[in-house]
């Protein structure tokens, strides 16, 4: 979103919040007012990522090293009765004349005021309120977001509360309208009739679990190991013979030179992981018995949790959009990451998010036999 509609809304929610008498906390605020009613706290931590080099070849590097650092993980259980305590529309919560910031931006809040209030109230005793924030399938609303923001901050919540109050409590949030998120749900142990969204039901409650979201590229270690533990009880994959595997996309960011890409890599036995939609059975399936994994930056990787340790993932990027959070994801998975981008701009797509992607087939051959070498040598070692 461009930064003149980004201040036009900031001023329409600032008139907004002054003319029904409410005060936007920051996240540092609300961390220190919701501070008597912590019930976990998983400290900030520091990973360090090495230096990533560019498989296209030469000297340069896609990555330098870099410290990631995490934001502290919470887990509130907000319980103060003499408070007027509501959830709005977007998953937030008012309290006491003022509304807190658990996740990202606030110009979103303008949505709150002036869409439709009429929402079917129910009560229950205890609410969860993992997410603050609509679904727009733009800034907010992919398969990362869900299952690192939402899916992995819910287990965080599993894991401070007595299971008999999990089992009891209700989820309320702007649903992401997916298949994959009522999968997720099930499998972390929430019913179907326990999730509300938040557009259309007024949950009130007696108690609301909140969690704060920290660092979008680095979610805290925590958060993964705890989303990983909750599914892997639930989906038993049967070993197999690890496969290589190419990860295509259909859409955005896809190789053009896809045909040439795949025909390089039935030399080496790659499998080929068409774009379509899957269960997260499935998904889980395919990446932890994947021994090696190539493919176009996108949403597919963040399934690399499921990896077991060891597994290779090279990353192709276009030259404008190069981020590091599947970097970060390997480094968390004790896996090998390597990363290629080549120089040519190959669309003029106005967004670096969608920009396409060609690969040099010598370049990637070559870096092929090596990568590939190095694993078989590091395999005959173990």
């Amino acid at each position: 979103m461009a930064n003149p509609i980004k201040r036009l809304l900031g001023k329409l929610t600032g008139l907004l919040l002054k003319a029904f008498r409410l005060d936007l906390l920051t996240k540092e605020e609300t961390v220190v007012y919701l501070n008597n009613f912590q019930i976990d706290n998983n400290s900030q931590t520091r990973i360090v990522l090495p230096d990533v080099p560019n498989q296209s070849g030469g000297d340069r590097l896609i990555f330098n090293r870099t410290d990631a650092i995490t934001h502290p993980a919470f887990v509130w259980q907000f319980d103060d009765t003499t408070a007027q305590t509501t959830q709005l529309p977007y998953g937030g919560i008012q309290t006491n004349g003022k509304i807190l910031c658990t996740d990202f931006q606030t110009y979103h809040l303008v949505k709150n005021f002036l869409g439709s209030n009429k929402r079917t109230v129910v009560t229950y005793d205890t609410l969860l309120a993992p997410w603050s924030h609509f679904s727009d399938g733009i800034i907010f609303g992919g398969y990362y977001d869900f299952v690192m923001l939402v899916a992995a901050k819910l287990c965080r919540m599993k894991e401070a509360l007595l299971p008999e109050v999990f089992a009891e409590a209700v989820v309320s949030y702007p649903f992401f309208q997916t298949a994959y998120e009522q999968e997720l749900l099930a499998l972390i142990g929430i019913a179907p009739n326990h999730v509300f969204d938040s557009r259309t039901y007024d949950v009130r409650f007696k108690q609301c679990i909140l969690g704060n979201s920290g660092h979008w590229f680095y979610p805290h270690p925590a958060d993964i190991r705890a989303l990983k533990k909750q599914v892997e009880k639930q989906i038993r994959v049967p070993p197999s013979v690890k496969s290589r595997i190419y990860v295509s996309r259909a859409g955005r960011r896809r190789v053009i030179n896809e045909a040439s890409l795949v025909e390089l890599l039935k030399k080496y036995d790659f499998t080929i992981i068409e774009d379509k939609p899957r269960s997260v059975a499935e998904q889980v399936a395919i990446y932890k018995n994947a021994s090696f994994i190539l493919g176009p930056h996108g949403a597919s990787f963040t399934n690399i949790i499921w990896c077991e340790p060891g597994t290779h993932l090279v990353e192709l990027f276009a030259p404008a959009m190069i981020v590091d959070h599947f970097r970060y994801l390997s480094r968390i998975m004790n896996m090998t990451y390597s990363a290629y981008h080549h120089v040519l701009t190959v669309s003029n797509r106005k967004k670096a998010l969608e920009e396409d992607i060609f690969i040099s087939i010598p370049d990637l051959e070559r870096s092929l036999d090596e990568l590939l070498g190095k694993s078989q040598a590091e395999e005959a070692d173990l």
